[in-house]
């Protein structure tokens, strides 16, 4: 009996010492970009929702691949431009040929940081169209210059509440515990 009581000690140690050490591990810092950063990034969007306000999708389109495209070749910059092009033109197409529509009004609704980080943040905004809501979600880049970059962008007509509950969204919650 002693000699298996001496084994299972010995094997909770070894399989416990490394999650014992892990819940004493210290989280990443959160961490926030500067006023400057974050302000860059809301004129961009600011700017977006302008163009789209307007109606200038080709704008939006050109402004969508010149920060995400500086590695693409010509060939793929004049696709995904014609791309976005279209994907705007049909945004902005009124009910009841359209689900979207005219914009109306925009709120930031989400900014979060990449815990450990202060040069990769995020920031959401609902938009309010004609017929349906839309969520955009962009996500920007601190370069070693200080310019800010936008590394993605995406919108999506899901219900707000199911979209902000998704666990990437709710990392930084997490984070601050």
């Amino acid at each position: 009996m002693k000699h298996i009581l001496a084994k299972l000690s010995l094997w909770l140690t070894i399989t416990l010492l490394p999650v014992s050490a892990w819940s004493q591990a210290v989280p990443p810092q959160l961490k926030m970009p500067s006023g400057q950063a974050i302000s860059a990034a809301h004129k961009m969007a600011e700017q977006l929702f302008a163009n789209l306000k307007a109606g200038e999708s080709e704008k939006i389109a050109q402004w969508i691949v010149n920060e995400l495209g500086f590695t693409w070749d010509a060939t793929t910059k004049v696709q995904n431009m014609n791309d976005y092009k279209a994907k705007m033109d049909i945004i902005k197409i009124s009910p009841p040929q359209g689900s979207f529509g005219a914009l109306a009004g925009y709120d930031l609704i989400e900014e979060s940081y990449l815990p450990g980080s202060d040069r990769y943040f995020r920031t959401t905004y609902i938009s309010y169209q004609e017929g349906a809501p839309l969520i955009w979600e962009f996500r920007f880049y601190v370069k070693p210059d200080g310019r800010v970059s936008l590394s993605f962008i995406g919108w999506n007509p899901q219900n707000p509440f199911e979209y902000l509950a998704k666990p990437d969204m709710q990392l930084e919650r997490w984070y601050k515990r």
